[in-house]
Protein backbone atom coordinates (compact mmCIF):
# COMPACT_ATOMS: atom_id res chain seq x y z
CA UNK A 1 0.00 0.00 0.00
CA UNK A 2 2.90 2.23 0.90
CA UNK A 3 4.69 1.73 -2.44
CA UNK A 4 1.59 2.04 -4.27
CA UNK A 5 1.04 5.49 -2.92
CA UNK A 6 4.63 6.72 -3.04
CA UNK A 7 5.04 5.47 -6.31
CA UNK A 8 1.38 7.53 -7.61
CA UNK A 9 2.68 10.88 -6.08
CA UNK A 10 5.68 10.60 -7.74
CA UNK A 11 3.76 11.41 -10.98
CA UNK A 12 3.64 15.09 -12.64
CA UNK A 13 0.53 17.48 -12.77
CA UNK A 14 -0.37 18.25 -16.54
CA UNK A 15 -3.14 19.70 -18.38
CA UNK A 16 -3.69 16.37 -20.37
CA UNK A 17 -3.65 14.19 -16.80
CA UNK A 18 -6.07 16.16 -15.71
CA UNK A 19 -8.85 16.37 -17.96
CA UNK A 20 -7.95 12.43 -18.52
CA UNK A 21 -8.94 12.74 -14.32
CA UNK A 22 -11.32 14.73 -15.07
CA UNK A 23 -13.01 11.72 -17.77
CA UNK A 24 -15.31 15.01 -19.43
CA UNK A 25 -17.06 12.45 -21.91
CA UNK A 26 -18.52 10.55 -18.60
CA UNK A 27 -20.71 14.05 -18.01
CA UNK A 28 -22.64 13.71 -20.90
CA UNK A 29 -25.23 11.25 -19.61
CA UNK A 30 -26.44 13.65 -16.52
CA UNK A 31 -26.10 16.64 -19.26
CA UNK A 32 -27.93 15.19 -21.30
CA UNK A 33 -30.67 14.34 -19.20
CA UNK A 34 -31.26 17.37 -17.48
CA UNK A 35 -31.03 19.45 -20.97
CA UNK A 36 -34.20 17.13 -21.90
CA UNK A 37 -35.78 18.17 -18.84
CA UNK A 38 -35.07 21.94 -20.07
CA UNK A 39 -36.44 21.19 -23.29
CA UNK A 40 -39.32 19.52 -22.14
CA UNK A 41 -40.70 22.44 -20.49
CA UNK A 42 -39.45 25.12 -22.92
CA UNK A 43 -41.51 23.17 -25.13
CA UNK A 44 -44.48 22.89 -22.57
CA UNK A 45 -44.34 26.78 -23.36
CA UNK A 46 -42.82 27.54 -19.88
CA UNK A 47 -39.97 30.47 -19.77
CA UNK A 48 -36.60 29.84 -19.29
CA UNK A 49 -33.87 31.99 -17.68
CA UNK A 50 -30.71 31.36 -19.13
CA UNK A 51 -28.42 32.61 -16.60
CA UNK A 52 -30.22 30.39 -14.10
CA UNK A 53 -29.95 27.03 -16.42
CA UNK A 54 -26.74 27.85 -17.10
CA UNK A 55 -26.20 27.85 -13.22
CA UNK A 56 -27.94 24.46 -13.24
CA UNK A 57 -25.99 23.00 -15.87
CA UNK A 58 -23.01 23.59 -14.25
CA UNK A 59 -23.73 22.80 -10.48
CA UNK A 60 -24.58 19.20 -12.03
CA UNK A 61 -21.50 18.90 -13.79
CA UNK A 62 -19.32 19.96 -10.34
CA UNK A 63 -21.69 17.15 -8.89
CA UNK A 64 -20.50 14.46 -11.50
CA UNK A 65 -17.03 15.89 -11.21
CA UNK A 66 -17.08 15.46 -7.38
CA UNK A 67 -17.93 12.09 -7.41
CA UNK A 68 -15.65 11.08 -10.33
CA UNK A 69 -12.83 12.26 -8.79
CA UNK A 70 -13.47 10.34 -5.38
CA UNK A 71 -14.09 7.43 -7.40
CA UNK A 72 -10.65 8.09 -8.67
CA UNK A 73 -9.43 8.32 -5.06
CA UNK A 74 -10.52 5.81 -3.37
CA UNK A 75 -11.06 3.42 -6.42
CA UNK A 76 -7.12 3.43 -6.54
CA UNK A 77 -6.21 -0.12 -4.89
CA UNK A 78 -8.90 -1.99 -7.75
CA UNK A 79 -7.19 0.49 -10.12
CA UNK A 80 -3.55 -0.50 -9.77
CA UNK A 81 -4.01 -4.45 -10.07
CA UNK A 82 -7.09 -4.35 -12.65
CA UNK A 83 -4.95 -5.46 -15.79
CA UNK A 84 -8.62 -6.58 -17.84
CA UNK A 85 -10.21 -3.11 -17.97
CA UNK A 86 -11.87 -1.43 -21.35
CA UNK A 87 -11.94 1.52 -22.20
CA UNK A 88 -14.77 2.82 -20.29
CA UNK A 89 -14.00 0.75 -17.15
CA UNK A 90 -11.99 0.75 -14.52
CA UNK A 91 -11.99 4.31 -13.82
CA UNK A 92 -9.56 7.31 -15.72
CA UNK A 93 -6.48 5.10 -15.45
CA UNK A 94 -4.48 8.89 -14.95
CA UNK A 95 -3.86 7.54 -10.90
CA UNK A 96 -2.21 4.48 -12.60
CA UNK A 97 -0.25 5.47 -15.62
CA UNK A 98 1.49 8.32 -13.65
CA UNK A 99 -0.40 10.78 -15.31
CA UNK A 100 -1.31 12.67 -12.35
CA UNK A 101 -0.69 11.88 -8.51
CA UNK A 102 -3.20 9.68 -6.25
CA UNK A 103 -3.74 13.53 -3.94
CA UNK A 104 -4.77 15.66 -7.19
CA UNK A 105 -8.11 13.56 -7.14
CA UNK A 106 -8.68 14.00 -3.35
CA UNK A 107 -8.41 17.55 -3.77
CA UNK A 108 -10.23 18.35 -6.86
CA UNK A 109 -13.42 16.20 -5.39
CA UNK A 110 -13.09 18.76 -2.38
CA UNK A 111 -12.46 21.75 -4.93
CA UNK A 112 -15.78 20.73 -6.69
CA UNK A 113 -17.69 20.41 -3.73
CA UNK A 114 -16.88 24.22 -2.62
CA UNK A 115 -17.58 25.30 -6.03
CA UNK A 116 -20.60 23.90 -5.77
CA UNK A 117 -21.12 25.22 -2.57
CA UNK A 118 -20.59 28.67 -4.11
CA UNK A 119 -23.44 27.69 -6.60
CA UNK A 120 -25.65 26.63 -4.27
CA UNK A 121 -25.32 30.57 -1.93
CA UNK A 122 -26.22 32.11 -4.82
CA UNK A 123 -29.08 30.01 -5.46
CA UNK A 124 -30.12 31.02 -2.19
CA UNK A 125 -30.28 34.38 -2.28
CA UNK A 126 -31.66 34.77 -6.10
CA UNK A 127 -33.43 31.73 -6.90
CA UNK A 128 -34.98 29.89 -3.92
CA UNK A 129 -38.25 31.62 -3.68
CA UNK A 130 -38.90 30.18 -6.80
CA UNK A 131 -37.50 27.22 -6.97
CA UNK A 132 -37.41 26.17 -3.88
CA UNK A 133 -37.65 22.32 -4.21
CA UNK A 134 -34.19 22.33 -6.30
CA UNK A 135 -31.73 23.07 -3.05
CA UNK A 136 -33.20 19.07 -1.48
CA UNK A 137 -33.66 18.04 -5.35
CA UNK A 138 -29.70 19.13 -5.31
CA UNK A 139 -28.84 17.85 -1.93
CA UNK A 140 -29.98 14.22 -2.75
CA UNK A 141 -28.01 14.33 -5.66
CA UNK A 142 -24.44 15.24 -4.30
CA UNK A 143 -25.03 12.93 -1.56
CA UNK A 144 -25.42 10.04 -3.54
CA UNK A 145 -22.78 11.33 -5.93
CA UNK A 146 -20.05 11.90 -3.97
CA UNK A 147 -20.32 9.19 -1.39
CA UNK A 148 -20.37 6.79 -4.45
CA UNK A 149 -17.09 5.87 -3.19
CA UNK A 150 -16.11 7.93 -0.75
CA UNK A 151 -16.32 6.88 3.03
CA UNK A 152 -18.40 6.29 5.09
CA UNK A 153 -21.00 5.05 2.97
CA UNK A 154 -19.45 4.36 -0.22
CA UNK A 155 -22.46 3.14 -1.68
CA UNK A 156 -20.18 1.28 -4.95
CA UNK A 157 -19.25 -1.21 -2.79
CA UNK A 158 -21.99 -1.87 -1.40
CA UNK A 159 -24.44 -3.36 -4.22
CA UNK A 160 -27.07 -0.24 -3.98
CA UNK A 161 -24.57 2.29 -5.61
CA UNK A 162 -26.13 1.23 -9.88
CA UNK A 163 -29.35 2.13 -8.24
CA UNK A 164 -28.32 5.09 -7.36
CA UNK A 165 -26.54 6.24 -10.15
CA UNK A 166 -29.34 5.20 -12.04
CA UNK A 167 -31.81 7.45 -10.09
CA UNK A 168 -29.67 10.33 -10.29
CA UNK A 169 -28.87 10.08 -13.98
CA UNK A 170 -32.22 9.48 -15.19
CA UNK A 171 -35.20 10.37 -13.21
CA UNK A 172 -34.01 12.86 -10.71
CA UNK A 173 -31.75 14.81 -13.53
CA UNK A 174 -34.33 15.08 -16.01
CA UNK A 175 -37.23 16.40 -13.20
CA UNK A 176 -34.72 18.75 -12.43
CA UNK A 177 -34.39 20.13 -15.37
CA UNK A 178 -37.97 20.51 -16.36
CA UNK A 179 -38.89 21.92 -12.29
CA UNK A 180 -36.09 24.71 -13.23
CA UNK A 181 -37.65 25.88 -15.87
CA UNK A 182 -41.13 25.26 -15.04
CA UNK A 183 -41.20 25.45 -11.33
CA UNK A 184 -43.48 22.31 -11.43
CA UNK A 185 -42.45 18.69 -10.20
CA UNK A 186 -43.91 17.43 -13.14
CA UNK A 187 -44.21 13.62 -12.29
CA UNK A 188 -45.33 12.16 -15.79
CA UNK A 189 -41.50 13.20 -15.84
CA UNK A 190 -40.43 10.63 -13.77
CA UNK A 191 -41.97 7.94 -16.20
CA UNK A 192 -40.14 10.46 -19.68
CA UNK A 193 -37.08 9.86 -17.93
CA UNK A 194 -37.05 5.84 -16.63
CA UNK A 195 -35.67 4.57 -19.87
CA UNK A 196 -32.62 6.87 -19.24
CA UNK A 197 -32.61 5.76 -15.62
CA UNK A 198 -32.44 1.84 -16.80
CA UNK A 199 -29.59 2.69 -19.44
CA UNK A 200 -27.43 4.54 -16.89
CA UNK A 201 -27.93 1.62 -14.34
CA UNK A 202 -26.67 -1.04 -17.29
CA UNK A 203 -23.58 1.34 -18.68
CA UNK A 204 -22.48 0.81 -14.86
CA UNK A 205 -23.07 -2.62 -14.34
CA UNK A 206 -22.00 -3.32 -17.68
CA UNK A 207 -18.78 -1.89 -16.86
CA UNK A 208 -18.34 -3.85 -14.11
CA UNK A 209 -18.01 -7.15 -15.99
CA UNK A 210 -14.32 -6.26 -17.06
CA UNK A 211 -13.50 -5.05 -14.10
CA UNK A 212 -14.77 -8.05 -11.74
CA UNK A 213 -11.42 -9.80 -10.80
CA UNK A 214 -10.33 -6.43 -9.29
CA UNK A 215 -13.01 -5.54 -7.64
CA UNK A 216 -13.52 -8.57 -6.15
CA UNK A 217 -10.06 -8.86 -4.53
CA UNK A 218 -10.60 -5.45 -2.92
CA UNK A 219 -13.85 -6.80 -2.02
CA UNK A 220 -15.97 -4.11 -3.60
CA UNK A 221 -19.03 -5.73 -3.64
CA UNK A 222 -21.12 -4.21 -6.37
CA UNK A 223 -23.75 -6.22 -8.03
CA UNK A 224 -21.42 -8.37 -11.09
CA UNK A 225 -20.13 -9.23 -7.35
CA UNK A 226 -22.77 -10.33 -5.66
CA UNK A 227 -24.22 -11.89 -8.31
CA UNK A 228 -21.27 -12.92 -10.54
CA UNK A 229 -20.89 -11.93 -13.87
CA UNK A 230 -23.13 -14.32 -15.67
CA UNK A 231 -26.03 -13.85 -13.32
CA UNK A 232 -25.10 -10.12 -13.47
CA UNK A 233 -25.37 -10.09 -17.16
CA UNK A 234 -28.83 -11.72 -17.58
CA UNK A 235 -30.32 -8.83 -15.02
CA UNK A 236 -28.61 -6.37 -17.16
CA UNK A 237 -29.97 -7.80 -20.86
CA UNK A 238 -33.14 -7.96 -19.29
CA UNK A 239 -33.09 -4.08 -18.38
CA UNK A 240 -32.19 -3.23 -21.44
CA UNK A 241 -34.68 -5.44 -23.38
CA UNK A 242 -37.10 -3.23 -21.15
CA UNK A 243 -35.94 -0.03 -22.45
CA UNK A 244 -37.79 0.32 -25.46
CA UNK A 245 -41.15 -1.31 -23.92
CA UNK A 246 -41.02 1.56 -21.24
CA UNK A 247 -39.74 4.40 -23.50
CA UNK A 248 -42.82 3.70 -25.69
CA UNK A 249 -45.04 3.30 -22.65
CA UNK A 250 -44.51 7.34 -21.80
CA UNK A 251 -47.48 7.32 -24.57
CA UNK A 252 -49.56 6.83 -21.58
CA UNK A 253 -48.69 10.58 -20.02
CA UNK A 254 -49.05 12.31 -22.79
CA UNK A 255 -45.64 11.73 -24.94
CA UNK A 256 -46.86 11.75 -28.89
CA UNK A 257 -47.09 8.25 -30.63
CA UNK A 258 -43.61 9.37 -32.28
CA UNK A 259 -41.46 8.23 -29.50
CA UNK A 260 -42.20 4.80 -31.09
CA UNK A 261 -40.40 6.17 -34.25
CA UNK A 262 -37.78 8.42 -32.29
CA UNK A 263 -36.94 5.73 -29.69
CA UNK A 264 -35.82 2.93 -32.65
CA UNK A 265 -32.50 3.95 -32.56
CA UNK A 266 -32.74 2.80 -28.86
CA UNK A 267 -34.16 -0.12 -29.82
CA UNK A 268 -31.55 -1.10 -31.99
CA UNK A 269 -28.48 -0.17 -29.76
CA UNK A 270 -30.20 -1.90 -26.23
CA UNK A 271 -31.12 -4.62 -28.07
CA UNK A 272 -27.74 -5.59 -29.68
CA UNK A 273 -26.06 -4.82 -26.13
CA UNK A 274 -28.76 -7.12 -24.95
CA UNK A 275 -28.25 -10.29 -27.04
CA UNK A 276 -24.29 -9.56 -26.92
CA UNK A 277 -24.19 -10.27 -23.20
CA UNK A 278 -26.52 -12.68 -23.56
CA UNK A 279 -24.54 -14.86 -26.06
CA UNK A 280 -21.46 -14.70 -23.28
CA UNK A 281 -20.14 -11.08 -24.67
CA UNK A 282 -19.65 -10.56 -20.89
CA UNK A 283 -16.40 -12.75 -20.83
CA UNK A 284 -14.51 -11.15 -24.06
CA UNK A 285 -12.51 -7.96 -23.85
CA UNK A 286 -13.94 -6.65 -27.45
CA UNK A 287 -17.34 -7.80 -27.14
CA UNK A 288 -17.14 -6.16 -23.32
CA UNK A 289 -16.51 -2.75 -25.33
CA UNK A 290 -19.40 -3.16 -27.38
CA UNK A 291 -21.65 -3.60 -24.36
CA UNK A 292 -20.58 -0.88 -22.90
CA UNK A 293 -20.42 1.51 -25.44
CA UNK A 294 -24.07 0.82 -27.10
CA UNK A 295 -25.35 1.01 -23.55
CA UNK A 296 -23.93 4.30 -23.04
CA UNK A 297 -24.85 5.70 -26.85
CA UNK A 298 -28.69 4.27 -25.79
CA UNK A 299 -28.59 5.99 -22.65
CA UNK A 300 -27.93 9.07 -23.97
CA UNK A 301 -30.75 8.86 -26.88
CA UNK A 302 -33.22 7.67 -24.04
CA UNK A 303 -33.54 11.17 -23.00
CA UNK A 304 -32.62 12.83 -26.05
CA UNK A 305 -34.94 11.09 -28.37
CA UNK A 306 -38.03 12.57 -26.08
CA UNK A 307 -37.11 16.65 -27.56
CA UNK A 308 -38.36 15.55 -31.24
CA UNK A 309 -41.35 13.22 -30.22
CA UNK A 310 -42.10 16.87 -27.80
CA UNK A 311 -42.52 18.78 -30.63
CA UNK A 312 -45.45 16.74 -31.78
CA UNK A 313 -47.17 17.06 -28.54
Amino acid sequence: MTELTTNASESNVSVKGFLVLSRLPFLSPGIAALVSGICLAILADYQAELGFLLMSIVGLALIMLATYYFNEYFDYEGDIINKTFIKLSGGSRAIPDNMVPRTLARVAGYGAVVLLAVIAVIYVLFYFEDFPLLLPLALFGAFCGIFYSHPPFQWSYKGIGEILIGGCYGVLALVSGYYIVSGVLELDMAVVALPASITIFGVIVANEFPDYEADLAVNKLNLAVRLGVPRASKMYAVLMLLVYPVMVSSIMVGVDWTIALYGLPVLLLSSFSAITALKGGYSERAQQMKISGTALLANILSSLMFIPAAIQW
